[in-house]
């Protein structure tokens, strides 16, 4: 079986004008549907904190067809140290709702999360409940244990050499 991959990174460029009678989020959904034809990875951009790209995605996640192309959901905001309680709660265990927030609250971005992040985390969850055939949320985010992190120095252990003026141990000194 072909996995296929569904990124919430970068940016899908949707064309191509389809019939009046669908909603703009239906021809977007359908063609992010579509692109799995022809394309294994999909990358989708984020508008931070849209409340429409939300019901887009959960859109996706509880439609048939993608379900149907799609084995993993790639997100940027989650800390891969938190990858198998998030494991746990998508396929419906009982995990405590702080110990799933870790996996977004705790990434190297800046500023607040979104409650769109745990929305999405959440409309999976119940997706899958309801399937045989379950999403998996691939944590994408560099794999940093914060409570480890004292100084700089710390942090660079962590991201390597990837270290860069967007992440928060910038903000930690020299």
């Amino acid at each position: 079986m072909k996995v296929r991959y569904f990124l919430i990174a970068l940016a899908l460029g949707l064309s191509g004008a389809r019939g009046q009678e669908q909603s703009k989020a239906e021809v977007a959904k359908s063609a992010i549907i579509e692109a799995f034809n022809s394309h294994s990875i999909v990358m989708l951009g984020e508008l931070h904190a849209n409340k429409q790209e939300y019901e887009l995605l959960k859109g996706l996640v509880t439609s048939q067809d993608f379900v149907e192309k799609v084995d993993d959901l790639v997100l940027e905001y989650g800390n891969a140290l938190y990858q198998d309680i998030v494991d746990r709660y998508i396929a419906g265990e009982d995990v405590p709702t702080d110990s799933v927030q870790r996996a977004w609250r705790n990434t190297t971005a800046i500023g607040a999360p979104s409650p769109i992040y745990g929305w999405l985390y959440e409309a999976v969850r119940e997706a899958n409940r309801k399937r045989t055939r379950k999403l998996r949320i691939v944590l994408g985010d560099v794999y940093v244990n914060w409570n480890r992190v004292k100084d700089r120095e710390d942090c660079e252990r962590y991201l390597n050499h990837i270290l860069s003026a967007s992440t928060d141990c910038g903000k930690l000194g020299a």
